[in-house]
């Protein structure tokens, strides 16, 4: 979770003491844009958001105060249900969106004027208002109030899917009761929808699963087409992995695979796909190579939660980790060329080791090391096809959760990586499900900065389904708690196992730690461990504004190998392969005063700093004014086919054939 802490313009910014306005307008008028250096330049273009931001807050409130207005009369009357139809006549808007726009002026400038101030500012636009307005439907106003006190200050450095992640990650933790009746109403109205699109194909979509069942889903579909894509490719047929997904989707659900395994499944597909594709189908159409917003996204529109809309694009086929860990800066010569490879080291030193002391025996648990994302096809030289071993995709995170929520001593939100946040039922129900996969506890500072990373088995009791052999749980605990642990309860197995593997790895010596481990240097790749502790402490690539996964990340020297010779926790770091191509071939430059904080330099000339953490503040609940009435979940009634809830007066929202731009 890497955010932008402070924008910086060396020489300074010469607009940064100008207040959005008239007088940051006439500043604006009067610069010469061509005769100004780049780093100048950019503070032009944020001082030019600034202003625009504003102005769209002078414009809401216009839209407000016009739809109040009566012919001869200063006075504002009351909302008459057809204010709306004022900005659209006058306007040349249609009535839906002229009531959305209505509505959000009324949201930011009456209801909560923390946000309308913030727009006049300069510092929110109208684009992240709209999102605190949809995310925090279904709260009163002072607990909404209580999400804008503690999410606004961070919102200008998030991008859009963070910022709607994080509010909801706040808002479900104000009143889990609110987060969990609003979960139960959207599985309550579950369906399968079809829709035609323009170019006359079909988007077949589940709305309103449960996340849990999901989540499984989509990782053995996920599964299959990256078998089905290795085998493919040992029989010289190239398809990418996204329509390879799409045509195993259809194929699973129209009958044809009735009855068949999994191996027999890839069988089928195999042989259907060697015989052709449709006329004019891509050849590639690998959801990592699709620019945001394509038809290959996981998400609405195709922002997925784990690869939201500012990811930006990957760079070559499948969700691999480069070799060439420093990029094509590097110049030839420089591959993994020191020697044979040591090979990943063992779950041993911090992280729990061997030797950790474990509840039970448990022959599913995982030792493989980590693997890529994607497994390679088999050289055509083999002689054989690769077996069709279907499983998750290695080392892929399924769930994020606090160990306080885990034992039950809080209600905080959680989240299944790849969906978003997820309420604390879930997220426990979830974690005895996971029994198979490997268990990591992240124990981190009041900051959210990672100080230990350890290795457990699961609880005896957790299910233990081979499934999820291949997966992580991820649970994050302060130190404070588990030393307060460490004298209360030593009852418990697994959290004496937890307890014992926290001390030991408390009291390594620092070259057996892989926060300051040395045993690497000589490496140019890390080993296991260290690769492990990197992913933990920088969960999302570390570049402003990016949010793509650790898993689908590249381990990148902030200096180059090559010329350091140093492989260290301090100057390594997780980018994702367009962030990391931009290092070494487009100027951006990097720096790692301290492990986890970054200053990235952008080819203006302008820093940004940024931070990794590995857990963000959460506020305690706050009940509403009210208590929820008794029929709660019947205030959440979905409208035709519309995601609509109605706990808060539903306005108008613009139509997707509407030729008006949304708001």
């Amino acid at each position: 979770m890497a955010a932008v802490v402070e924008t910086e313009t060396p020489g300074g910014d010469p607009f940064a003491g100008v207040p959005a306005g008239p007088g940051l307008a006439a500043a604006l008028a009067a610069v010469d844009v061509a005769g100004l250096p780049g780093q100048h330049v950019a503070a032009w273009m944020r001082a030019t958001f600034r202003q625009r931001n504003h102005d769209d807050a002078v414009l809401l409130d216009a839209i407000r105060q016009a739809c109040r207005s009566r012919a001869d009369d200063c006075r504002r009357v009351l909302d008459d249900g057809f204010a709306p139809k004022i900005a659209a006549a006058n306007l040349g808007w249609s009535a839906i969106t002229a009531g959305a726009r209505y509505g959000l002026a009324l949201f930011v400038l009456d209801a909560h004027p923390a946000l309308g101030a913030a727009m006049h500012d300069g510092v929110l636009e109208s684009r992240k208002a709209e999102i605190f307005d949809a995310a925090t439907e279904g709260l009163d106003d002072h607990q909404i109030d209580h999400v804008i006190r503690i999410v606004l200050p961070e919102a200008p450095g998030l991008a859009y899917q963070a910022l709607r992640e994080r509010i909801l990650e706040v808002a479900r933790a104000l009143d889990p009761d609110w987060a969990a009746a609003r979960l139960a109403a959207a599985v309550a109205r579950a369906r399968v929808t079809t829709r035609v699109s323009p170019t006359g194909a079909v988007d077949l979509t589940g709305h309103d699963l449960p996340p849990d069942l999901a989540q499984d889903a989509k990782a053995h579909l996920d599964a299959l087409a990256l078998e089905a894509r290795a085998r493919l490719a040992f029989l010289g047929v190239d398809y990418g992995r996204g329509y390879i997904s799409a045509r195993l989707f259809t194929r699973l659900l129209d009958g044809t695979l009735t009855g068949l395994d999994d191996p027999a499944v890839l069988d089928a597909i195999v042989a259907e796909l060697c015989g052709g594709g449709p006329p004019g189908s891509p050849t590639d159409n690998d959801p990592d190579d699709t620019p945001d917003g394509g038809p290959d996204g996981d998400g609405p529109d195709g922002d997925s939660p784990d690869d939201g809309p500012d990811d930006g694009p990957d760079d070559g086929p499948g969700d691999d980790r480069d070799d060439d860990d420093d990029g094509p800066g590097d110049g030839p010569g420089d591959g993994p060329s020191d020697g044979p490879s040591d090979g990943p080291s063992d779950d041993g030193g911090p992280d729990g080791g061997p030797d950790s002391p474990a509840p039970a025996a448990d022959d599913t648990a995982p030792t493989d090391p980590p693997a890529t994302d994607e497994t390679p096809p088999p050289s055509p030289g083999s002689g054989s096809a690769p077996d069709p071993v279907v499983e998750p995709h290695p080392e892929q995170v399924a769930l994020r959760i606090r160990l306080s929520t885990l034992l039950g001593h809080d209600q905080h939100p959680a989240e299944l990586p790849g969906l978003g946040g997820t309420t604390p039922e879930v997220a426990r129900r979830r974690a005895h499900h996971l029994g198979a996969a490997r268990w990591h506890v992240l124990v981190h500072d009041d900051h959210g900065h990672l100080h230990h990373l350890l290795t457990l088995r699961a609880p005896p009791e957790a299910a233990r389904d081979p499934r999820h052999r291949r997966r992580t749980v991820e649970i994050t605990a302060p130190t404070a708690l588990l030393d307060a642990l460490s004298d209360n309860d030593q009852r418990d197995p697994w959290l004496a196992a937890l307890l014992a593997a926290y001390h030991r790895s408390r009291d390594l010596p620092p070259d057996d730690h892989p926060a300051t481990t040395t045993r690497d240097t000589d490496r140019r790749l890390p080993r296991a461990a260290l690769g492990r502790w990197i992913d933990a402490r920088d969960p999302t690539c570390v570049a402003p504004g990016c949010s793509v996964a650790a898993r689908r990340c590249e381990h990148d020297h902030t200096h180059d190998w090559r010329h350091t010779r140093r492989t260290h926790a301090d100057g390594l770091a997780n980018l994702c392969k367009a962030d990391h191509r931009a290092k070494h071939i487009a100027g951006w430059h990097h720096e790692q005063p301290t492990p986890g904080r970054f200053t990235i330099t952008d080819p203006t000339g302008t820093r940004h700093h940024t931070q990794s953490r590995v857990v963000r503040p959460l506020p305690d609940p706050v009940a509403p004014r009210s208590p929820h009435p008794p029929g709660l979940l019947d205030l959440y009634r979905p409208a035709d086919e519309e995601y609509r809830h109605a706990t808060r007066p539903a306005r108008p929202r613009p139509e997707e054939d509407d030729d008006d731009p949304p708001f």
